[in-house]
């Protein structure tokens, strides 16, 4: 899977994945909507029309999802999409206040917080996959 060019982003066709760690996991969602129900990813979704750029999207969908406030620390990788967008930024993200989790049962059927290498024996979205795989093996740092 080839990283996307920042330019070539259309905000109209793009989404966002909020990569919350706590210590060395990081909370994932399992799938509860019909588009590849029962996969884990992180909390994610697509940028709104009207709304003026990812970190608006990341932070409304987050707690949309989870029900945490998160401040966006920096993106990481930007990649073709394998859902209903065209591409996708996986943006490391610090919880504002409490870690209390609430998943919207709409969204989400369960969540759990999971290492790298104990997210990628679950049935993960391709871009996850690629995105833990790459941490795995060293090509994308997280400190």
């Amino acid at each position: 899977m080839e990283i996307v060019d920042e330019k070539l982003i259309d905000l109209n066709s793009h989404g966002v994945v909020a990569l919350i760690k706590n210590q060395d996991k990081f909370l994932l969602i399992k799938e509860s909507r019909d588009l590849l129900n029962g996969h884990f990813g992180p909390p994610h979704g697509r940028v709104n029309e009207g709304e003026i750029d990812e970190v608006t999207a990341l932070v409304r969908e987050v707690k949309e999802e989870v029900g945490l406030n998160v401040t966006p620390i920096k993106k990481l990788l930007t990649v073709p999409a394998d859902t209903k967008v065209k591409t996708v930024s996986f943006w490391l993200v610090e919880v504002s206040g409490k870690m209390e989790v609430s998943i919207d049962p709409n969204e989400a059927s369960e969540y759990g917080w999971y290492t790298p290498e104990e997210a990628l024996k679950l049935t993960l979205y391709p871009g996850t996959k690629m995105f833990f795989e790459m941490v795995v093996s060293g090509k994308i740092i997280l400190s």
